[in-house]
C-alpha cells in the first residue's frame, strides 16, 4: 500500500467531490484563524472531537492541505470499510476497550504518523481519545503527545512540530441545513517543550497537555457544567442574539463566529454564578427545562425567536415561494424519494449514538450518484438531441439541492408561524436572566 502522506489522483478527485458535498451539508461555512497554518510542515491538528467521522471531514473541507487521520480501531472491522477509511488517508487507533492484546497494533500507525510529519504533512488525531454529545471538552489523552514528541525528537535543530488547536461548531450535530464553523489557533511549538520532555518526559506532556487544553477550551462551546448543562445550554442559544445586538458592530458583525462568541460569554457568565450564587440557578434551570421540553430542535427554535411574533414579509415571501415551487418540489421528491427514505431509515438507526449524521452524510454521498447514474442510463437514451440529455443529467443532482432547499425554506416557514402573535415569555425570561448576568 502507498505512503499515508503520498496523494494520488483517487484522493484528489475524492476530495474535491466530498469537500463540495460537505459545504452544501450546511446553511453557512465559517472558517477562521487560517493564517496559523501554515501552508506546509509538520503540523498536527487537535480538534473537539463531538460528531464521528464528521469531524475528519470538517478538518478535510477547512484545511489548505491534505490530512491523515487516527481514527478509532473499531471502525475498520469490515473490509470494504477498511478499504475506504485507509484510502482517504484514515489509519485505526486501537484503545483499551478494543482490548489489550491489540494496544500493541498502535505502533504500526504511530510509527506512520510520525512518518507523516517528518515528511512535513498533516496529521490530525482527536486529542479528547474519542466523542462525546456533550459540548464539552473532555480530558485529553496521551497518544497525540506520544506522536509529537516522537517526531519532534527525529527533525533537525531549529525545527519544530506545531500542534494547532482547532475548535468545531455545528448548529446541530445530526441534522442538515445549520451552520458550521471551524476556527484554529495559535500553534503550540513543540519544541518549546522538548527538553523539559528530555529531563521528565510524563511532566513534559503533561504541561504540554494543560497548554493544549487551554487552547481549545477557548475556541469552542465549553460547558463545564454537570448539574446545570442543559439549561447552561439552551440560555446560550436564546441569549446569544441580544447580546451581539448589544455589543459594537464595528467591531462585531452579524455571523456565526460571533455568534459563538457570545455563547461562550454567555456559559462563562453562567458558569461563575454557579460557584459563587448557585442558589440563583435553581428556578432558572426549571424554567430552561421547561423549555427545552416545548422544542425538539432546540437551536433552531432559539434562533427562531430573534424575529419576534411579528408576520413580516419574509414569511409571507417564503410561504408565496412554497406555494409556487410546490409543483417542483413534488417532481424532485419523485427522482430522490427513494434514496433519500433509505438513507433516513439507516441514519434512523444510529439515532443518539453521534454517528447520525456521519450515516446520512456517507450515505447520501454514495447513494444519489449511483441512482443519478441508473436514471441517466434508463432515460438519456429515450431523449432526442444531446442538448435534451445533458439537460436531463444535469437537472438529476440540481433536483436534490433544489428539494433540500425546499425543506430548509419549509422548516423555516413552519418555525415562524407557530411564533407568529404568541409571545413567548418564558423565553424572554431566561433572556432578561442572561442579560442581568451581565450585569
Amino acid at each position: 500500500m502507498a505512503k499515508m502522506y503520498k496523494v494520488g489522483l483517487y484522493y484528489k478527485i475524492l476530495r474535491v467531490y466530498t469537500n463540495y458535498i460537505f459545504k452544501k451539508w450546511f446553511s453557512s461555512v465559517e472558517i477562521n484563524g487560517l493564517g496559523y497554518v501554515p501552508d506546509k510542515g509538520s503540523v498536527i491538528f487537535a480538534p473537539n472531537h463531538q460528531n464521528a467521522l464528521m469531524d475528519a471531514m470538517a478538518l478535510l473541507v477547512s484545511s489548505p492541505s491534505p490530512v491523515v487521520f487516527l481514527a478509532r480501531a473499531d471502525l475498520f472491522k469490515r473490509k470494504v470499510i477498511n478499504f475506504l477509511l485507509r484510502s482517504i488517508k484514515i489509519m485505526p487507533a486501537y484503545r483499551m476497550r478494543d482490548g489489550i492484546q491489540n494496544l500493541k497494533k498502535n505502533d504500526a500507525s504511530f510509527d506512520s504518523a510520525v512518518e507523516v510529519l517528518l515528511h512535513d504533512h498533516f496529521f490530525c488525531l482527536m486529542p479528547e481519545g474519542g466523542q462525546d454529545v456533550y459540548r464539552r471538552l473532555r480530558p485529553l489523552v496521551k497518544g497525540m503527545f506520544r506522536i509529537a514528541f516522537a517526531a519532534q525528537e527525529k527533525l533537525p535543530e531549529g525545527e519544530s512540530v506545531l500542534i494547532v488547536p482547532t475548535g468545531i461548531d455545528y448548529g446541530n450535530y445530526d441534522r442538515s441545513g445549520h451552520h458550521f464553523v471551524v476556527s484554529f489557533g495559535k500553534p503550540i511549538r513543540v519544541s518549546n517543550y522538548f527538553e523539559s520532555f528530555k529531563e521528565n518526559a510524563p511532566v513534559a506532556q503533561n504541561m504540554l497537555r494543560d497548554d493544549l487544553a487551554a487552547r481549545m477550551s477557548d475556541l469552542m462551546l465549553d460547558i463545564r457544567s454537570q448539574k446545570y448543562y442543559d439549561a447552561f445550554y439552551v440560555a446560550a442559544h436564546l441569549g446569544c442574539v441580544d447580546l451581539l445586538n448589544e455589543t459594537d458592530r464595528d467591531c462585531y458583525d452579524f455571523n456565526e463566529t460571533n455568534l459563538l462568541a457570545m455563547r461562550q460569554l454567555i456559559v462563562k457568565d453562567l458558569q461563575k454564578l454557579e460557584e459563587t450564587e448557585p442558589d440563583k440557578l435553581v428556578q432558572f434551570a426549571a424554567d430552561c427545562a421547561e423549555w427545552k421540553r416545548r422544542h425538539e430542535n432546540v437551536e433552531y427554535a432559539a434562533r427562531m425567536k430573534m424575529y419576534g411574533c411579528r408576520l413580516d414579509s419574509d414569511v409571507i415571501r417564503s410561504t408565496l415561494y412554497l406555494i409556487v415551487t410546490l409543483p417542483l418540489f413534488l417532481c424532485s421528491l419523485i427522482l430522490n424519494g427513494i434514496p433519500y427514505a433509505i438513507v433516513k431509515l439507516m441514519s434512523l438507526k444510529t439515532k443518539n449514538t453521534g454517528f447520525e449524521a456521519s450515516v446520512a452524510f456517507g450515505l447520501s454521498a454514495v447513494l444519489f450518484p449511483l441512482f443519478y447514474i441508473g436514471y441517466a442510463l434508463a432515460f438519456v437514451p429515450m431523449l432526442d438531441g444531446w442538448l435534451l440529455k445533458f439537460c436531463f443529467v444535469l437537472l438529476l443532482p440540481l433536483s436534490f439541492f433544489f428539494m433540500q432547499r425546499f425543506r430548509y425554506r419549509f422548516r423555516y416557514v413552519k418555525e415562524r408561524l407557530k411564533n407568529v402573535f404568541v409571545k413567548d415569555e418564558l423565553a424572554d425570561k431566561i433572556r432578561q436572566f442572561v442579560r442581568n448576568c451581565r450585569g
